[in-house]
């Protein structure tokens, strides 16, 4: 359904900052860039808008729902197995409900000074100098 085009599979992430810490989730095992860590959030349906896909995935893998955010950056990534994504990243200012963890191996709160010792995803890297 989505590789199937040459353009670049759309998604949505959110960024959940707390104090000097933002939550970071790793995929899992079995899955597509499996133990590796990245933001939460997924691939937006065709004609979802991307805000209505960050609030879907937060449900579906944090069981939380975001309140407050907004629209931080849109960054391509290209990676070695082919995949393209455009990513937009959303920073999350309030969300409702109590954090579970619903589909990662891992989820942790990480501080900033410290995010760059865990395996991220490609295309979680250049979102990091605007936080």
């Amino acid at each position: 359904m989505y590789d199937d085009t040459n353009e670049p599979v759309r998604v949505a992430a959110g960024i959940l900052k707390k104090d000097d810490q933002v939550l970071i989730c790793q995929r899992g095992i079995n899955r597509r860039y499996g133990l590796r860590w990245e933001f939460p959030g997924g691939k937006a349906y065709p004609g979802e808008a991307l805000s209505e896909c960050l609030v879907r995935e937060l449900e579906e893998e944090l069981g939380i729902t975001p309140t407050q955010y907004k629209e931080l950056r849109t960054l391509q990534a290209d990676y070695p197995d082919g995949g393209r994504f455009l990513i937009t990243f959303f920073l999350v200012h309030a969300y409702e409900g109590q954090l579970q963890n619903r589909v990662f191996e891992k989820i942790e709160w990480v501080p900033l000074s410290r995010i760059r010792s865990y395996d991220l995803l490609e295309g979680s890297l250049p979102i990091l100098q605007y936080l």
